[in-house]
């Protein structure tokens, strides 16, 4: 499938796109929940997949019961997930081709990451050989609401300059489509399980793709 003709830039969201982030977001999360001695189960990933830090720490604190400050919880979990993804980090099938594709075509290419700060997010694509590709590198940080509210979208099409019509988005989760197309964009869902597949159409995505070596330049 190829991106339309009228696309100027393309906006990666990267965990789980990008990078196989989520074993260690899980990994990170159980340790959280013991230190506040809260039962963790599989299924709050689905509640909280594609969803901004803040938004993540306010489920934990309205719906599981955690009680503390909201940005020392985002913090701990940030530096519990790079304790172990810094050193493992491993790119998604189809990552550099795409990316260099897109680069070599001249369209102009950002990251619109709910989970990481700017910093850790050109760290990681330091790491993936990737940093220079990238013009914009937008956090969940930079915006008051985070995905599935279209702030982040819109504020990347705002550094790059670009009419949010004239932007494609890349999107592993349910979230960052409805974000995304909240902000008026072209929105691809990608993700290899069947449910999240079928989740990523429910949200209307524009196309749904089970890995990114399916989308071509």
């Amino acid at each position: 499938m190829k991106i339309p003709m009228n696309i100027k830039a393309v906006i990666f969201d990267m965990d789980g796109l990008m990078i196989d982030s989520e074993p260690y977001w899980r990994k990170a999360d159980e340790i959280f929940f013991k230190k506040y001695n809260k039962p963790y189960k599989n299924e709050i990933n689905t509640h909280i997949m594609g969803k901004g830090q803040r938004e993540i720490v306010e489920y934990y604190k309205n719906e599981l019961g955690f009680v503390g400050d909201t940005n020392t919880f985002i913090d701990e979990r940030r530096n519990l997930l790079y304790e172990f993804l810094l050193a493992n980090i491993s790119p998604m099938e189809g990552v550099e081709d795409i990316v260099h594709s897109l680069y070599k075509k001249g369209l102009r290419l950002a990251i619109a990451t709910s989970g990481h700060t700017r910093e850790k997010t050109g760290e990681i694509l330091q790491r993936l050989g990737l940093e220079t590709h990238f013009t914009v590198i937008v956090s969940g940080d930079d915006v008051y609401k985070g995905k599935p509210a279209p702030d982040i979208y819109l504020k990347t099409a705002e550094f790059l300059k670009i009419a949010p019509e004239y932007c494609l988005v890349l999107e592993d989760a349910p979230n960052g489509i409805l974000s995304a197309k909240a902000a008026r964009m072209v929105a691809y869902g990608v993700n290899i399980h069947n449910e999240i597949y079928t989740k990523l159409k429910e949200a209307a995505a524009d196309k749904v793709f089970r890995s990114l070596r399916e989308i071509t330049i």
